[in-house]
């Protein structure tokens, strides 16, 4: 009755036989003609990977945006699955092939008993894939467009067999169902599409330390008298490719970015104004950052009756460095800087 239902999912794919080039759809080129159409709804590739978390077969749970930083191929399978079965071998394959790429391969087990589940993976999964179970089949549905196979009831098995390509961004770039006229388990036309995905994809920056990507650099007046009001400038400068959070970040567990001055005999701090925030994208949201040079103004007032000479202004800066894949550990610097109080200009 299962195999009936997959190859009901299979035959349906889209068959055909252009030749591949820029301007042709997906569906249409080699190896890939199971690809979702438009037509069948979301998700589509361009759309977020919807995160989830799942009982891992080798213990514990697993969250697939803790991958998020990598690139995954997603696949869904059922042990009764001839196909899917076939297929097993091949993506512990690709898993070892692709891994010096930052390849992942996440196999979920659709609909599975959780003892049979078990001793398959035991028995047949590659430990270089790993093994989900997804016993009532509550992702495979949030994963399975509306008007695909519409005539099927339970919309978890509508992904059977399917696969998808996500990226480091956590997006997903590749969606394929099964196509029965030119089942291929070694998954040639998927590893195609990592070597240009792959190739294409931004290099991540080289990683440095926390200190090494922003620079900072405090800027005071040369000199001030008693009863004046004036600024302290401090820049950061932030090395391309990260990003540091804004002082008001757009998740609690963020860490803002803050600047604080310590006492200073007759000077009295005002609360520091930030640049506006710059949007940041990620896959499914847009976070507040400061990007490129971000510099943050500390107003100070002089006290009336200051005495004349040099004061030494040290403070602090916290701040947390991340790129689109992950985040250094949050750091506080301290910094120094003189200014002259009273006497005559310069």
């Amino acid at each position: 009755m299962r195999v009936g239902v997959l190859f009901a999912i299979v035959s349906g794919a889209g068959c055909g036989g252009a030749q591949a080039g820029p301007s042709v759809p997906v569906w249409e080129r080699p190896g890939l003609y199971g690809a979702v159409r438009p037509e069948m709804g979301p998700p589509q590739p361009g759309d977020p990977a919807r995160d989830f978390e799942l009982p891992a077969a080798a213990g514990g749970s697993f969250r697939l945006g803790s991958l998020r930083g990598s690139w995954v191929v997603l696949h869904f399978t059922a042990s009764w699955c001839p196909y899917c079965d076939a297929e097993v071998d091949h993506l512990g394959s690709l898993a070892e092939a692709y891994a010096s790429r930052n390849v992942k391969v996440v196999l979920i087990g659709v609909e599975e008993d959780a003892a049979h589940w078990s001793e398959y993976t035991k028995a047949r999964i590659p430990g270089s894939v790993l093994a989900l179970s997804d016993d009532r089949g509550d992702v495979a549905k949030t994963y399975a467009p509306p008007r695909a196979q519409p005539s099927f009831g339970d919309r978890a098995q509508v992904m059977l067999d399917s696969t998808l390509v996500v990226d480091p961004a956590g997006t997903i770039r590749l969606f394929l169902f099964p196509d029965s006229k030119h089942f291929d388990p070694t998954f040639a036309a998927v590893r195609r599409e990592l070597d240009q995905l792959t190739a294409s994809w931004p290099k991540e920056p080289r990683p440095m330390t926390p200190e090494a990507v922003v620079s900072i650099e405090v800027r005071t007046p040369p000199r001030v008298q008693p009863g004046d009001r004036g600024e302290v400038l401090v820049a950061l400068q932030i090395a391309a490719g990260y990003h540091v959070m804004s002082d008001r970040p757009t998740e609690p567990s963020y860490i803002p970015t803050r600047i604080h001055f310590d006492d200073v005999q007759d000077l009295a701090w005002k609360e520091p104004r930030y640049p506006e925030a710059t949007p940041f994208r990620l896959s499914d949201r847009s976070i507040a950052t400061f990007q490129g040079n971000a510099s943050v103004s500390v107003p100070f007032e002089v006290a009336a009756g200051a005495g004349t000479g040099e004061r030494v202004l040290a403070g602090m800066v916290r701040y947390q460095a991340c790129t689109v894949a992950s985040c250094l550990f949050p750091v506080t610097r301290r910094f120094e800087a003189t200014m002259a109080v009273g006497g005559a200009e310069r």
